[in-house]
């Protein structure tokens, strides 16, 4: 389902209803929509890969076909991606 460049109808959370205190809920769905709006980008640089190398520059915005072809982890992550 795509929509220009970004797509549409993959944007979703789970089930937040024990955080239903303090407008979490609220905030957390209306960054879903932003998301799926395409009015917010998650993945807007400065974003390094797990190994401190550079990824996305200061205000960079990776694409949705970039993210669906990363094969690591930004940095912060814990971990190696499966094989």
């Amino acid at each position: 389902m795509a929509d220009g460049d970004r797509l549409v109808g993959f944007v979703s959370i789970g089930d937040l209803v024990k955080y239903r205190i303090d407008g979490i809920v609220a905030e957390a769905e209306a960054m879903r929509d932003a998301i799926s709006a395409g009015t917010y980008h998650p993945f807007t640089g400065p974003i390094n890969k797990q190994d401190g190398s550079v990824w996305l520059a200061e205000g960079e915005i990776a694409d949705d076909g970039t993210l669906a072809g990363m094969n690591f982890y930004v940095e912060g992550i814990t971990g190696d991606i499966p094989q």
